[in-house]
């Protein structure tokens, strides 16, 4: 993998205690999401950073705690803001936490919504957008018109394959790309999925069980392939997924940010997310000549960590690995 190529390992933050812990572990920048004050008439179903619950959301103060702290490690920490819909009422509150953010000195807003994007830029609001991955930058072309805007930086959906990536990236290399490695894994292209993640269990509808029949006699192959595919996901959690033997050839395109994703999980499931992808990058140095022998090591530290075999339903890449 060389070393001239250092790849960034980007954890997720929900409460002031686990920022240092995280860095220690291995961390090289944080993201989490703010719900203030201000926004406590909402339920955390419309909060601003597509998360639902309590677990995942940092008051101001607390947000301002972990910011001291990463600079303190001279850590970036990025705030997420990555709802697609909000209400007209909302807006002003959502520019008041992205100037507070930025008073406070956080270093990005990850962001989906362009609608938000052109408000937070018409505010004044110097803090670098990143774009994510619901604003669902599936093409060169959809990244060409977000840099339009000053936007440098981008998360490639989770639907992309390594291919796709390597083609996004050729037409737009003076940009930085992370791409998600550990947890989260979905069959919707998050973008533009409709379901309602608001379980009290955090099942979300795509890992749930469904009684699937065909009730037309057109394209019935078609339908079975899907209900195929939907056997195989329903019941699969999505807290499995996993990327670790694309590593190398995502770099090779270009990659320079491995996301671990788990807003809302608890601290022990982040830092042991850390160190598998930390042992993972290891492995392939070691094996960087065999490919085959790094997949197998791979699909094993897969199993000690998660309990059972990994899934072509939970790869974020399977190309690379099955």
């Amino acid at each position: 993998m060389g070393q001239e190529k250092k790849v960034r390992i980007l954890s997720p933050v929900d409460r002031v205690v686990e920022a240092e812990f995280l860095i220690e572990a291995g961390a090289t920048e944080l993201y989490g999401g703010m719900f203030p004050d201000w926004f406590s008439k909402y339920p955390y179903f419309l909060s601003p950073n597509q998360r639902t619950f309590q677990e995942a959301q940092m008051n101001e103060a607390d947000f301002n705690k972990v910011v001291k702290i990463c600079e303190k490690h001279n850590t970036p920490l990025y705030l997420t803001i990555n709802n697609l819909y909000f209400t007209q009422e909302q807006l002003p509150l959502i520019i008041k936490m992205a100037k507070e953010a930025e008073a406070m000195g956080v270093k990005g807003f990850i962001m989906g919504s362009l609608p938000l994007i052109l408000n937070v830029l018409e505010a004044g609001i110097k803090v670098p957008i990143h774009i994510s991955t619901m604003a669902v930058t599936l093409n060169h072309h959809s990244v060409s018109f977000f840099s339009d805007f000053g936007i440098k930086r981008f998360t490639l959906p989770r639907s992309l394959l390594i291919n796709e990536i390597k083609e996004i990236i050729s037409y737009n290399n003076e940009f930085l790309y992370d791409a998600f490695i550990l947890v989260g894994k979905c069959p919707n292209v998050e973008g533009f999925c409709s379901f309602l993640h608001t379980n009290l269990q955090k099942i979300w509808p795509c890992e749930q069980y469904y009684n699937l029949t065909i009730e037309s006699k057109n394209d019935t192959p078609a339908a079975n392939r899907l209900m195929n595919v939907q056997k195989g996901w329903q019941g699969f959690p999505r807290g499995h997924g996993c990327g670790i033997c694309a590593i190398p050839e995502l770099i090779k395109a270009g990659v320079t940010g491995l996301k671990l994703v788990g807003r809302g999980s608890p601290l022990s499931f982040k830092i042991s997310n850390i160190k598998m992808l930390l042992e993972a990058i290891e492995i392939h140095k070691q094996y960087k000549d065999d490919v085959k022998s790094a997949v197998i090591k791979l699909k094993q530290l897969y199993k000690e960590r998660f309990g059972h075999p990994c899934s072509p339903y939970s790869c974020y890449f399977p190309e690379c690995g099955f």
